[in-house]
């Protein structure tokens, strides 16, 4: 609504009945209006002549009160606001142009409101200035609004650091701008050591209260110009944009391990937490990023220190890591992953009973990139939480349509890790896959491995019962290859044993020692799991491991791992 150029009829400009009754109609009309109508003097401080009485719920200010305080608005508009809009009213004073400004005040309470003033110089028959004339809307909706989707975009919700993408802008602005031409930019990773026991022993409500802790005591010690950020998980970074020499980096790195070491209280337990810093020095943000990140990993191995400078000719392989992981969170943005399919087989039965599910990453320029090259990393950096549940998704669908298509007593096996057993909602993810894809729980296998075993504090063994309780199979992948299988196979629900490979890979030979195998087959057979025998590759492998009682076998001896997975037909006959 613009702001009338007529001049604004008062009650006192009325001197008939007649008009009174206009007067008290117009007055009417704009009290209901959704906005406050002003009127100003066209004097320094734009002092109120008249105002309509919806100022009242706005600013807990009465007309009457606008009416004999001049100085009134002056007082009202927000510290940081009053010159700007003061010398904008003084503007329209001066050259009768529009007036059209946002700005804040400030209410009775102490609530800060973000009005749209809108407002016109008001003449009279002879073209001499009145007063000025227009109206107020409240627009604080809109801004708070607007500056909640700006934080969310910018800022770690958590800690209110910088988020990964905002920090990437600052350091690209602290490196333009860095003063002088002998300083340099320095950048630091800082990860926290060992954070992980944190959820595992004490659940991840404590894990972000230290995490908001631990970021506001980052944010307290970076100085004016410094920025810091959350980079997601336990790893924060700030940069320095101007530095005399590493020494000035180094002095920060070792302020910032005492401020992060120091006790934190929660809920009467007192953790201390260290952490290992790497210093990174240059004008390139995404390389001083990865060798930050390279030293950091070297500053792990000297706690004493706890930070490290990138060296070149010692962090080279960490360097490389860094960049895998990067092309790595890459390739989850934009879904560079497919699933493969390898069949295990029913030996008594002839027929297939479970497809193992695999993930492959198709790398843009490298191709095909082999699970032991990629999975070790995306455990390390946390993106395989991301890459399993794209998997189990897939999964589930890929075994719903084999119900379509009747063979409904096919399983689908998927490979879960520490990581995602380690978060409170796994559980959950599960239930809500199996129902979306309408797929009956037992139909699904989620594979562990015994270092996920070892592992097993208390977060992990409730995720792991809450499983069994929704009906989902678990098996022991790779048997045998760690250290505390027996006592966890008897504690934990695991309903199916995989024998490893290298139990199997020469039991063919001539001088092949069966005892061992032939031991676990009836260990398992003893607790009442289900055995399945890995890695069987010949007809001999076969004809072994299903007369020693193994009556279940997977290897390229049956099938490959496919896209589009080998039926019932393939299954090789003794």
């Amino acid at each position: 609504m613009a702001a009338s150029a007529d001049r604004v009829p008062f009650r006192h400009d009325f001197e008939s009945p007649g008009e009174q009754d206009v007067a008290r109609r117009y007055q009417t009309l704009v009290e209901q209006l959704p906005l406050v109508i002003y009127v100003d003097a066209l004097d320094a401080s734009s002092s109120n002549v008249f105002t309509s009485r919806q100022i009242e719920p706005l600013l807990g200010y009465s007309v009457e009160e606008w009416a004999r305080d001049a100085d009134l608005f002056v007082r009202t508009l927000h510290p940081d606001d009053r010159d700007r809009v003061l010398a904008a009213h003084a503007h329209t004073h001066a050259t009768h142009e529009p007036l059209s400004l946002e700005y804040r005040l400030v209410a009775r309470d102490g609530r800060v409101v973000h009005v749209k003033d809108d407002a016109v110089i008001v003449h009279d028959d002879l073209g001499q200035p009145l007063y000025l004339q227009g109206y107020l809307l409240d627009v604080t909706v809109e801004r708070e609004t607007q500056e909640q989707l700006r934080s969310m975009a910018l800022f770690d919700p958590l800690t209110q650091l910088a988020n990964r993408a905002f920090f990437q802008e600052q350091c690209q602005q602290a490196v333009a701008t860095r003063g002088g031409r002998d300083a340099e930019t320095a950048l630091m990773f800082i990860d926290l050591n060992e954070f992980k026991t944190v959820n595992d022993r004490w659940g991840h409500d404590a894990g972000d209260c230290v995490l908001q802790t631990l970021g506001k005591r980052i944010q307290e010690t970076v100085r004016a110009g410094e920025s810091a950020a959350r980079l997601g998980g336990d790893e924060f970074a700030i940069v320095l944009p101007a530095i005399a020499d590493p020494e000035d980096a180094a002095r920060i790195a070792e302020r910032l391990l005492g401020r992060i070491s120091e006790p934190i209280e929660l809920d009467g337990r007192t953790l201390v937490i260290t952490a290992s810093i790497g210093i990174a020095l240059g004008s390139d943000v995404d390389t001083m990023l990865k060798e930050a990140d390279a030293a950091m990993y070297r500053a792990k191995g000297n706690r004493g220190v706890g930070y490290a400078f990138y060296d070149a000719g010692i962090d080279s392989a960490a360097s490389e890591r860094s960049r895998r992981v990067a092309e790595l969170r890459d390739a989850v943005a934009r879904g560079e992953f497919h699933v493969d399919y390898q069949p295990i087989v029913d030996l008594d039965a002839h027929t297939i009973s479970t497809y193992e599910a695999l993930v492959r990453w198709d790398h843009p320029t490298e191709g095909l990139i082999a699970p032991l090259d990629f999975i070790p990393l995306a455990e390390e950096s946390g993106l395989i939480v991301q890459i399993g549940t794209f998997v189990l998704d897939q999964a589930c669908a890929f075994a719903a349509r084999l119900a379509a298509d009747g063979r409904d007593g096919v399983r689908v096996s998927v490979n879960v890790s520490a990581r995602q057993l380690q978060d409170e909602g796994f559980a959950d993810r599960v239930a809500e896959c199996l129902e979306h894809h309408r797929l009956a729980p037992e139909r699904l296998t989620l594979e562990l491995t015994e270092s996920v075993l070892l592992a097993a504090g208390e977060q992990v063994q409730r995720q792991l019962h809450a499983l069994k309780e929704l009906g989902v199979l678990l098996a022991l992948d790779d048997f045998g290859t760690g250290y505390a299988s027996l006592a966890y196979l008897q504690r934990l629900p695991v309903d199916i044993l995989k024998i490893d490979r290298t139990f199997t890979a020469d039991i063919a030979g001539p001088d092949a020692e069966l005892l061992l195998l032939k031991g676990i087959i009836e260990l398992g057979a003893a607790l009442g799991l289900t055995l399945v025998a890995e890695g069987i590759e010949t007809s001999e492998q076969h004809e072994i491991v299903r007369s020693l009682g193994c009556h279940n076998a997977q290897g390229f001896y049956f099938g490959h791992p496919e896209r589009v997975p080998a039926s019932d037909v393939s299954v090789p006959r003794l």
